[in-house]
């Protein structure tokens, strides 16, 4: 699944044209995030929020036209502030034999961070979003590990590309 989400977002990558060019920064996260990474999540785990956000926030901005380029214009730098997975990780699993991963299930989400700069470091727009699951009547079928969290990152994607298409114009 992720192979193919992958191989949409270079396509969609691949295809967009425009004068203007951005970079995204490598996604941080916030200290309590990596501590909560670190600790407890697992890195699997930190590696995979990273790309998905990234993968998410390209693919947003490519459909707005906007290209991923090195002489960029615009940076986009995103932290993770927090994240909850709705199942427990391989980490969480191995650390708290009590935990199953098919029956276990709990609220999930994210709160994510940007700071669009223009090529001399002036910041051009903050976007925050933050999106957690209320309780479990949220979910919308068997969810996967992170499947809340994915949402909340979507929804943050397509913020970051309307910020983005706003400081352009």
């Amino acid at each position: 699944m992720r192979f193919i989400s992958a191989f949409c977002s270079l396509a969609v990558l691949a295809f967009a044209h425009t004068a203007h060019a951005q970079t995204i920064s490598p996604v941080s996260f916030s200290p309590e995030f990596q501590v909560l990474v670190d600790e407890e999540l697992g890195a699997r785990e930190g590696v995979y929020l990273r790309e998905t956000v990234t993968q998410r926030v390209a693919a947003a901005l490519a459909q707005r036209g906007v290209t991923v380029g090195q002489s960029a214009n615009v940076t986009i730098e995103i932290s993770i502030i927090g994240a909850d997975p709705n199942r427990p990780t391989m980490a969480q699993q191995s650390q708290n034999l009590g935990l199953d991963g098919l029956r276990s299930v709990s609220i999930g989400g994210a709160e994510l961070q940007a700071v669009l700069r223009s090529s001399d470091g002036r910041v051009l727009s903050e976007v925050t979003h933050r999106r957690y699951d209320h309780s479990l009547a949220d979910i919308l079928g068997p969810p996967d590990t992170w499947q809340a969290a994915r949402r909340a990152i979507n929804q943050f994607a397509r913020k970051v590309a309307d910020a983005y298409v706003e400081s352009a114009s």
